[in-house]
């Protein structure tokens, strides 16, 4: 549950739904670029995977939000990620993995 409200609603909502649209006027094209740099950078309460996140961030996130111009593309990719890691945890926990 704390994924799916912090990724829709906190991440993603926050970085492809308000700023990446308001970033268009400062760097141009490059928008998503940024976006991305940004959002790895939020994470910086886990410097071991800071430069990782910035690359899933630009290239994961930032660029198919950017390109289809809808905040779901960022959502959709970052929630499977956290329905993934769920299902796998659950069937290493139930003993099914």
């Amino acid at each position: 549950m704390s994924s799916l409200v912090n990724n829709f609603l906190g991440e993603e909502f926050l970085f492809r739904g308000v700023l990446l649209p308001k970033m268009e006027g400062l760097f141009g094209k490059w928008d998503w670029v940024a976006n991305g740099v940004i959002f790895g950078f939020y994470h910086l309460h886990q410097p071991w995977g800071i430069l990782a996140s910035v690359i899933s961030c630009v290239f994961l996130y930032g660029f198919p939000s950017w390109r289809f111009r809808s905040t779901w593309m960022g959502i959709i990719v970052h929630s499977a990620q956290s329905v993934y890691f769920t299902f796998l945890i659950l069937g290493v926990v139930l003993g099914l993995a």
